[in-house]
């Protein structure tokens, strides 16, 4: 009877030894700030570098973390300024004034850092920027989803491993009182922008796009959320001008001329358009063209045939469109002063000219001949 008590008192005990352990709770890592940078790359100030310091509060997060298991909650453009600062950066103070920056050093060790030690660890993206997510949800969930793609492409591509988007906005923290002017203007920035998208495929463009999600952050106050929407305003209107229609005056003197128009791109990557041109009134027939290709960093001029119905003036706007014919600029004047001059009193007047010069040279001569008589 001994014997068999052993032999139950032993399986119950290999059966509690084998048991699974509890999982420990996972520990919550979040890197996530306020926007450092402005719209057009410049910091605010250098206080991220003291941040990033093993002593400062970011800093301790990478070179003292704590114990496993841990899940790292990430704001993919707090790792964009990061990266940013690696090399030679200015900060924009409130007078206009342009400094540079010192921790370069200390922003290269905390990414180096942050990647070595997040290596078996599961790590989750935010939407890009850290926008409220019910907010942006209800505003643009379209460009929600841009947010999340993008922030997952640059952060998996930085830590050359695949992450996680929180699509669900498990890890989002924070909530934002919705207003109308934050929302109109939002909402007059994004469409510019993916208007621009349509035909522009660079990379500045697209980061441009993605730091919208910064005015639609709950950690900042009401008056850096107004520093934040002067600086994407005046940017956005930098972007919708490097692509153009030239204004210009002409005069043309001929019933069959070639019209010189001039379409910039200063983007980094080449644009394909269609030109559509609208005169204000019949005096003048001309045809826009389609698929023209602007290179990057250039001007294109292109001569249209233009038949001149009436003399007068006209003016004729140019903007460009894409291959559907939906507008990516605003309309440029090209005003145009239409002098015609009828061939048969052309050729009456230039012969007139040459019989007063043969007049006049006849004359020379007589008199030459009467003075040496």
């Amino acid at each position: 009877m001994k014997r068999i008590w052993l032999v139950l008192a032993v399986i119950i005990g290999l059966q509690y030894t084998y048991l699974p352990a509890q999982a420990a709770e996972e520990k919550v890592i979040r890197l996530v700030t306020e926007p450092n940078r402005n719209f057009s790359g410049f910091f605010y100030s250098d206080d991220l570098a003291t941040r990033l310091a093993p002593t400062g509060d970011l800093g301790k997060l990478v070179f003292y973390p704590v114990t496993r298991p841990r899940i790292w909650v990430v704001d993919t453009a707090f790792i964009d300024d990061v990266i940013a600062m690696k090399d030679e950066y200015e900060i924009g103070l409130i007078s206009g004034e342009k400094i540079d920056g010192v921790g370069s050093v200390v922003a290269t060790n905390w990414l180096n850092q942050f990647s070595f030690i997040s290596t078996n660890d599961q790590v989750i993206v935010l939407p890009y920027g850290n926008p409220a997510y019910q907010v942006i949800k209800d505003y643009a969930p379209g460009e929600l989803s841009f947010y999340y793609a993008n922030a997952n492409q640059r952060l998996a591509s930085f830590l050359a491993r695949a992450v996680i988007s929180d699509k669900s906005g498990k890890y989002s923290r924070g909530s934002l009182r919705s207003y109308n002017s934050l929302r109109e203007n939002y909402a007059k920035n994004r469409r510019a922008l993916t208007t621009l998208d349509r035909v522009v495929d660079a990379p500045e463009l697209t980061t441009l796009r993605l730091q919208m999600a910064r005015l639609l952050n709950p950690n900042v106050d009401v008056e850096f959320r107004d520093r934040l929407i002067k600086s994407a305003d005046q940017e956005v209107i930098r972007s919708i001008r490097k692509i153009a229609v030239v204004s210009g005056r002409y005069r043309l003197t001929s019933t069959e001329v070639e019209l010189p128009i001039t379409l910039i791109n200063e983007f980094s990557a080449p644009v394909k358009v269609s030109l559509e041109l609208l005169p204000r009134n019949s005096r003048i027939q001309i045809a826009g063209i389609s698929d023209v290709t602007i290179e990057p960093y250039s001007k294109t001029q292109l001569s249209l045939p233009a038949n001149v119905i009436t003399p007068g003036t006209v003016t004729v706007a140019a903007r460009l469109v894409d291959e559907t014919g939906v507008p990516v600029t605003k309309y440029s004047e090209l005003d145009l002063n239409l002098s015609i001059v009828d061939s048969r009193v052309a050729w009456f007047t230039s012969g007139s000219a040459v019989l007063l010069f043969v007049a006049a040279a006849l004359q020379t001569i007589r008199r030459v001949r009467r003075n040496k008589k």
